[in-house]
């Protein structure tokens, strides 16, 4: 993830933003693009210039292997969705919404048996958890659940919220509440000015300091070093838990 002036042109620019357990079906979707059924479909969305465009970026991967681990990889079909995730703020989270819909609605189109567990890392979870408070209640009842690290709206009150301080939010404020019915597993390391913020603007220079080696709490969800439950990293942990929904 690199990390540049463009965090602080962000901070102005945000404040003003028929399926069988074992087979494999393809269906065309109401967009026209195909999509593969299977039993679950995890789709991940990447935090701010964290890896290409087309991937899901570094800290996910593990989240989505640890859920196809639980669920059996010959019934999960694993996703991600394409925006420019810049520190462009307001833009990128307004495309990274956009884009997720059309991904998550080709599926409860094309797969109409599917459940689907979003997950999302920093920016991506921000719009994660944007997109999933405005769904029908129809919509929800197929979503497996949600897993997010690094949450930039982490409300550290919320059962949901996994992070060792109970005080301290998420930089770009605190999400009020969790739709009815979906299951969430949130989980801020230690020390991580993303989701643990003291203010915006000491949340923006812990950012700045990523490219001369700080910032590591944010950087190391694959890792168990800084998280909030000893011997296991935030992204496994999601991962598991969406799965098991427990």
């Amino acid at each position: 993830m690199k990390f540049t002036r463009a965090i602080r042109r962000a901070v102005v620019g945000a404040t003003t933003t028929a399926v069988v357990v074992t087979g494999v079906i393809a269906a065309t979707a109401t967009s026209a693009s195909a999509v593969t059924c299977r039993a679950y479909t995890a789709i991940a969305v990447r935090g701010t210039n964290d890896g290409a465009r087309a991937s899901s970026g570094t800290q996910l991967p593990t989240a989505v292997s640890a859920f196809a681990a639980r669920k059996g990889s010959a019934n999960v079909t694993k996703d991600y969705v394409p925006y420019q995730a810049t520190f462009n703020y307001a833009v990128s989270m307004s495309e990274g919404r956009a884009a997720l819909r059309t991904k998550l609605n080709s599926y409860l189109s094309g797969c109409p048996k599917t459940k689907v567990a979003l997950f999302g890392y920093s920016q991506g979870a921000h719009i994660v958890g944007d997109v999933v408070v405005g769904l029908t209640s129809t919509q929800r009842a197929r979503i497996q659940g949600v897993g997010l690290i690094g949450d930039p709206m982490l409300n550290p009150t919320f059962g949901s919220s996994k992070t060792a301080d109970r005080v301290h939010g998420g930089m770009w404020g605190r999400r009020a509440s969790w739709p009815t019915g979906v299951f969430v597993y949130n989980v801020c390391n230690k020390k991580d000015q993303v989701c643990a913020s003291y203010s915006t603007a000491q949340s923006t220079g812990y950012l700045a300091g990523a490219a001369v080696g700080g910032a590591k709490e944010h950087l190391t969800y694959t890792s168990s070093t800084y998280s909030p439950i000893a011997g296991y990293s935030g992204a496994y942990l999601i991962g598991r838990h969406v799965a098991d929904r427990a």
